[in-house]
């Protein structure tokens, strides 16, 4: 038969089972919040050097012109 004794002990063991769940819960988002930001570092970087590469060719068309005249 089941006693009150292990009815609580089990009730403890889950309720540290349900703490620590929630910590690595908060963990995980806590992360993910991390990586978003740096996927939008990354996602500005690679914007900014697409734009300094346009303005490269541009430049360099314009080279082109003025020697080519």
């Amino acid at each position: 038969m089941v006693t009150f004794k292990q009815l609580s002990e089990r009730k403890e063991t889950i309720t540290e089972d349900i703490k620590k769940v929630e910590e690595t819960i908060a963990n995980l988002d806590s992360q993910r919040t991390q990586l978003q930001a740096n996927l939008y570092a990354l996602q500005g970087a690679m914007q900014q050097i697409d734009y300094f590469l346009e303005m490269k060719d541009e430049e360099e068309v314009k080279e082109k012109t003025k020697g080519g005249k």
